[in-house]
């Protein structure tokens, strides 16, 4: 954990350690450790879990894919999340996975698809998380602030 994450306050700070858990025990592989922290997330505020995952995802999409992202690069993302995930995350299921990336990107439309258990969707996003930052060999932290300040940013602007 950084330094910058023990600046915030309670609930940016609780879902900060959360993240940084299960990211981190996806990238080692680690089922148990993973299942704890997406447990320790999910007593979080719903709302803010999403945007700030969905802000760290978009994030490292951007960067991966700084041209955009089409359908075949998209699926190559799926592609590489699943082979990473496959071994030692029992519960992949690929429906939570594509619903995770399309709802970071805000392309997923929940009246046109079917019902998908929250959590497991998050536990996917994150699962997408560790597997993106693997792939553009970066860490973590940075990109969680970054997240965390523009969720701050966000819920601080007032409205006419």
């Amino acid at each position: 954990m950084t330094a910058g994450y023990r600046s915030w306050s309670g609930p940016a700070r609780t879902m900060a350690v959360a993240v940084d858990a299960a990211v981190s025990a996806a990238q080692a592989g680690d089922v148990a450790a993973f299942t704890d922290a997406v447990a320790d997330l999910g007593r979080a505020d719903r709302e803010q879990v999403a945007v700030l995952l969905g802000a760290v995802t978009r994030e490292l999409i951007e960067r991966s894919h700084p041209d955009g992202l089409d359908s075949d690069d998209a699926e190559r993302v799926l592609q590489s999340c699943v082979r990473s995930a496959v071994a030692w995350y029992p519960p992949l299921d690929t429906d939570s996975l594509i619903r995770a990336l399309t709802g970071a990107l805000g392309i997923d439309d929940p009246e046109e698809s079917p019902p998908l258990d929250g959590p497991a969707v998050v536990a996917h996003g994150l699962v997408l998380i560790a597997d993106q930052l693997t792939t553009l060999s970066q860490e973590l932290p940075g990109v969680l602030d970054d997240a965390l300040h523009e969720l701050m940013r966000a819920q601080t602007v007032e409205l006419p």
